[in-house]
């Protein structure tokens, strides 16, 4: 520990002492957990349940009309058991309830708005107390403390154009996130984070520009710990590959997204360090962290209640993907109750090595909205085919479009046309193993790849139409009509 971590430590401790910035008592709450039991740990968490459903039954109209008329009364939850009679609810539902302000705030002064991403739908509003940031800060600190990083060690941040911290600055949305000053005094003062350009324009055809400016910058400040979505660091990757230059060293990434654990590697011995993952939704901030272990995410269960569920509903064994359904036990505002986030993933029944009383959930496997259709009719997480995809020595950046149809264009960027024939049959292969030898396909690299509207990357979009069908070939073929 440096003697900077235990003055801001310190400091820290002292805030929580003698004002509401209480996110260090907290913390070293949740800390606490590491030692005590499953046992203890589920009967804590059914106090909180009970104690949320109540307060959400009794005080929040949205739940008691929703529960009311399902026929359902609160007072018979007790278990997490029970909790699977309530309904879920959507974020579509939940926009819907704040435009009639079913969750009775609008005569309240006392709190402020933060907001999701927009990734998975459009942007939901999330009200927040102080009081609500310090426990959401804590279990924030409890995911970056589980990577060996402390207060007071240097950290950089490549987010997306569209994350709160830039209050709109380039994707010129309106910014609601009134925490923003709050935020940036603790970043760049006890996280001393360095916050790094994003990547702003709407496209990526291998433009170099952006990509040396995050090179000078990282050789220049040295941090311990760099948080990055997957194609902000495989950009720089590619780049420094590129020119042959000496990549920064990094001990520790935070990459907020799933890679294949060949990509990881190659990434990993590239940089020199760690990659880590997390599950910290702008919605409940902590629900899962990582370990040394790294044999997939621990479950936050003394704050979130996490559910995979099929597409009626319903529970589907551990190590099987469905849609992740979370319970907030900390929200009171604007509770979170059977929340169905957008996103897919597994709960995994297998114990942690590092000896964990929180159980394990893979990293997420992906927006449920980006599943594809096989030749059979049946539906897969595109998550499958992006870590196949990525596991090809060489690939690292590449975009897959599916029509309702079911038919697929692969897409390289443009700078990358020298290299699609000899990556041909590699990919057509790894997505025949996937979709079926009939699923009809393009290959190309003559336009750029896409980034959402916020600034985020998908490896993988929905679209109206890939092409005429005349331009297509069956997978099973090898042969598609690329164009380079």
């Amino acid at each position: 520990m440096t003697i900077l971590t235990t003055l801001v430590e310190a400091a820290y401790k002292g805030l929580a002492r003698c004002s509401p910035l209480d996110a260090w008592i907290w913390f070293e709450w949740l800390e606490r957990h590491n030692s005590w039991t499953a046992e203890r740990i589920e009967s804590y968490r059914c106090e909180r349940l009970v104690e949320l459903v109540e307060h959400a039954g009794t005080a929040v109209p949205f739940y008691w009309q929703l529960w009311s008329n399902a026929g359902i009364d609160p007072a018979r939850i007790r278990t997490f058991e029970d909790l699977r009679d309530l309904p879920v609810v959507s974020k579509h539902l939940l926009i819907e309830a704040q435009q009639r302000d079913a969750f009775a705030l609008k005569n309240r002064s006392d709190y402020q708005f933060t907001h999701t991403s927009g990734t998975t739908g459009p942007r939901l509003d999330l009200p927040y107390s102080r009081a609500d940031l310090q426990k959401k800060y804590a279990s924030f600190l409890r995911e970056y403390y589980a990577t060996g990083w402390r207060l007071g060690i240097r950290s950089a941040a490549l987010h997306y154009a569209g994350h709160p911290e830039f209050g709109g600055r380039y994707t010129g949305q309106p910014d609601r996130d009134s925490f923003v000053l709050m935020r940036w005094l603790a970043f760049r003062f006890a996280h001393r984070r360095r916050l790094l350009k994003p990547w702003s324009t709407r496209t990526y055809d291998g433009t170099e520009e952006l990509p040396a400016l995050w090179c000078r910058s990282l050789l220049r400040y040295r941090p311990w710990l760099l948080e990055s979505m997957d194609f902000n660091l495989i950009a720089l990757y590619r780049y420094l590959k590129r020119k042959k230059l000496e990549p920064p060293r990094i001990p520790v990434m935070f990459v907020l997204a799933t890679l294949a654990r060949p990509l990881r590697d190659r990434l990993e011995r590239f940089f020199g360090g760690r990659i880590y993952n997390r599950f910290g939704p702008h919605e409940i901030e902590g629900v899962a962290f990582p370990c040394a272990q790294r044999e997939g995410l621990h479950v936050a269960t003394d704050v979130v209640h996490v559910e995979v569920l099929d597409d009626r509903d319903q529970p589907v064994p551990a190590g099987h993907r469905g849609h992740l359904v979370l319970t907030d036990l900390d929200s009171r505002l604007m509770p979170l109750i059977r929340y169905r986030i957008g996103d897919m993933g597994r709960l995994l029944d297998h114990p942690c090595a590092c000896g964990s009383p929180f159980p394990l959930m893979s990293d997420v496997d992906g927006r449920a909205r980006d599943r594809l259709l096989c030749a059979s009719g049946e539906w897969v997480p595109g998550a499958v085919l992006v870590q196949e995809l990525q596991s090809i020595e060489g690939l690292e950046l590449f975009q897959l479009l599916q029509d309702e149809s079911g038919a697929v264009e692969f897409r390289l960027a443009p700078s990358d046309a020298p290299r699609l024939a000899g990556l041909r049959a590699t990919v057509t292969r790894a997505i025949a193993a996937v979709l079926g030898d009939t699923t009809a396909m393009r290959l190309r690299a003559d336009r750029p790849l896409e980034l959402e509207t916020n600034g985020k990357f998908s490896f993988l979009r929905r679209c109206d139409d890939v092409g005429q069908s005349d331009n297509l070939s069956a997978v099973g073929e090898c042969s598609a009509h690329g164009r380079a």
